[in-house]
């Protein structure tokens, strides 16, 4: 017979530390798994390349125009960024910021909005669809194991649409964040509802491009203040977040005593 365990077993030293404040240290293998690497290194990456664009714009784009030119003069050129956009999509791949400032450069700006967004959307429903079918296991094991991304996946069920909307906005990768999206349950009406109206957010970097080459003082000033909104708004977002893990903490880790009081159970 299976035997009877009344008393919840006790946080484990992660879940201790978690609930009492206590940081941890972890070792690099910890820390690139918990995704930090991933997201300062690519915020560093796209800060860098701005500062390093904005000083030498006038070699970079000299040095681009062949490959530009024959972009915006191919018929079928506005498909290379759209291809590059789809295969970054999927983790742990990154340069989405890259392809979108060289699509500014290229294409006059509706133009490059619109070839940028369709890139983005295809990607990120292909992401979705794919982490969904074959990762949903995968994801599952990684909720029982893992506490941080219990407390996303938690939030996310608990705040749906609204939550998922925040999270595209965060500074959090997209690609990265529609892994969770796709394994924790969210409906993909949810999902691209969502990934449209956080659209604004994949077109900056195409205005940045955009006015790198245009060059005036006016589209000088409108890209800096871009930029600091979308700062702004991501690490905001991100803050957000933080916060509603925190709310959650304690209920999800007494949820996960509760599973393992019924493992024990169960022998």
């Amino acid at each position: 017979m299976p035997r009877t365990f009344s008393r919840t077993p006790s946080p484990t030293p992660s879940e201790f530390n978690a609930l009492n404040g206590i940081k941890e240290k972890k070792t690099m293998k910890e820390t690139i798994s918990a995704g930090l690497l991933v997201y300062y290194g690519i915020l560093a990456l796209l800060i860098g390349s701005v500062v390093v664009i904005s000083l030498e714009h006038e070699k970079i784009i000299n040095a681009l125009k062949p490959a530009t030119d024959w972009l915006a003069s191919n018929k079928v050129g506005f498909l290379i960024p759209i291809a590059l956009l789809v295969i970054m999509s999927f983790p742990p791949l990154f340069g989405h910021e890259i392809v979108a400032m060289l699509a500014g450069v290229t294409w006059t700006l509706p133009k490059a909005i619109a070839i940028v967004c369709v890139g983005v959307l295809l990607g990120e429903i292909a992401n979705f669809f794919t982490f969904k079918y074959f990762c949903s296991a995968r994801g599952a094991k990684m909720e029982k194991s893992k506490l941080s991304y219990a407390l996303q996946a938690h939030v996310v069920r608990q705040g749906g649409f609204l939550v998922v909307v925040i999270i595209r906005y965060s500074a959090i990768p997209a690609h990265f964040a529609t892994v969770i999206f796709s394994t924790v349950g969210i409906s993909f009406p949810v999902f691209i509802a969502a990934a449209i109206l956080s659209l604004p957010k994949a077109a900056v970097p195409v205005y940045i491009g955009y006015a790198i080459k245009d060059n005036s003082s006016s589209s000088t000033r409108v890209e800096h203040i871009i930029l600091g909104i979308s700062l702004v708004i991501t690490v905001g977002a991100l803050g957000w977040l933080r916060k509603q893990q925190e709310k959650v903490k304690p209920d999800v880790i007494y949820a996960r005593r509760k599973a393992r009081q019924g493992k024990l159970c169960a022998y």
